[in-house]
């Protein structure tokens, strides 16, 4: 159990020496994997090259240490774990495959309710919200076991709610815990600690917490309870000390994003101890269909500001590391659309992300790798990446 008195982040001479054997541990295992030298450091020298595109120009300045174990990101398996070998393995492969695109996928998020207590103002599964619930928990089986076999390396659940199913939640990771890494993503609604206890006993690796503003009053407005913002403080403080990785997501709007509102929210979240803050931009879909709600340039640069300022700069490295999907889009691409990941909403249909909803199939009657060819044809729905605003040097200015 990780002391609540200490941050779970790891940096300086301690993050290099972990960072130095984990980049061994994944030679040895491409090469134990392949069984020659010079198709090992080809592979290897790729994987090298996709992580540099990820962390961005400089020296990432830490990693989170949970329970034993080490995570770049919420996104990827601790290391070291037999996950961590089955996810390099898999990576490997798709490096080497001529049909890449059927070989796994990093992660998948499964919207697996309908059932949400609350009526928030972004939610993108508004249409379907509290109607009548339509998998079966053999219907959530099934999808799991599909995903499992097409080789996904890690299922976040959410909804809906998930904690509004969770004897099922229960249930399901009890049964499929040591085939596939489990996240949720939940407003922390009733995720007491007992709880909490009862989700990592059960194989549960991590949470991500919903909290959209640093302000009590103005998140339990925006989500139309007058009890979330604490419960979801409290979800966040249970699941650390109960030994699980933990993340905020923030739906940064234009009423929330000022240079204040986003320094003051990163110190909650250096305070709560979590882990990650993964930074969503709003979309036009769900209950903000029809609505402008897209950010400026001038937005997005702030975001873009936050996540360079804190993933290198070490005045930040006690900071939680950020998560920013859109930074990467214009060298990597969108990750969902089947690429990297993809959503199933609580119907089973498969969409390239919770915000594209454009159906390519249900998992119910269709098979992954079918939904994953016509997502490849459907392609992503967001408007096409732009180049990053932050040029290099105002990076190098930056940090």
């Amino acid at each position: 159990m990780i002391n609540s008195e200490e941050s779970p982040m790891v940096h300086g001479i301690k993050l290099k020496l972990v960072t130095r054997l984990i980049k061994i541990h994944i030679f040895f295992i491409a090469l134990f994997h392949f069984k020659n030298w010079r198709k090992t450091m080809t592979t290897v020298n790729v994987l090298k090259s996709r992580i540099k595109k990820y962390i961005g120009p400089k020296y990432i300045q830490r990693i989170a240490q949970v329970d034993g174990y080490y995570y770049w990101d919420m996104y990827g398996a601790g290391w070291p774990s037999s996950l961590f070998v089955r996810n390099v393995i898999r990576e490997c492969e798709r490096i080497n495959s001529t049909d890449a695109d059927h070989v796994g996928m990093r992660n998948v998020l499964f919207g697996f309710t309908v059932k949400c207590p609350m009526q928030c103002e972004h939610c993108f599964e508004w249409d379907n919200l509290n109607l009548k619930e339509k998998l079966s928990f053999e219907d959530v089986c099934l999808i799991i076991e599909k995903l499992i076999q097409y080789g996904v390396g890690q299922i976040h659940l959410g909804g809906g709610e998930p904690m509004m199913r969770y004897e099922d939640l229960l249930s399901l990771l009890k049964r499929y815990r040591n085939q596939v890494g489990f996240w949720i993503v939940t407003s922390g609604y009733q995720l007491t600690k007992e709880r909490a206890y009862e989700l990592k006993a059960a194989g549960l690796t991590g949470i991500c917490v919903s909290i959209d503003h640093h302000d009590e009053q103005w998140h339990n407005e925006f989500r139309h309870h007058k009890k979330i913002f604490s419960m979801a403080c409290e979800a966040a403080v249970a699941a650390r000390e109960t030994g699980m990785v933990t993340a905020l997501s923030l739906c940064a709007t234009r009423e929330f994003l000022t240079h204040e509102n986003l320094e003051a929210y990163m110190l909650m979240a250096k305070r709560l101890k979590v882990s990650f803050v993964q930074l969503l931009e709003p979309r036009a879909t769900g209950h903000y269909a029809g609505k402008d709600v897209q950010l400026s340039d001038d937005h997005k640069k702030m975001l873009e500001q936050l996540f360079l300022k804190v993933s290198h700069d070490p005045s930040y490295s006690s900071y939680p590391a950020v998560i920013y999907h859109e930074y990467y889009k214009p060298t990597l691409g969108c990750r969902g659309a089947g690429a990297g990941a993809f959503y199933i909403d609580p119907l089973a249909n498969v969409h390239a992300c919770p915000f594209c909803r454009k159906s390519a199939g249900n998992l119910l009657t269709d098979s992954v790798a079918d939904c994953v060819d016509k997502l490849k044809i459907n392609g992503c729905a967001s408007p096409a990446p732009l180049p990053p605003i932050i040029r290099k040097q105002e990076v190098m200015e930056i940090a």
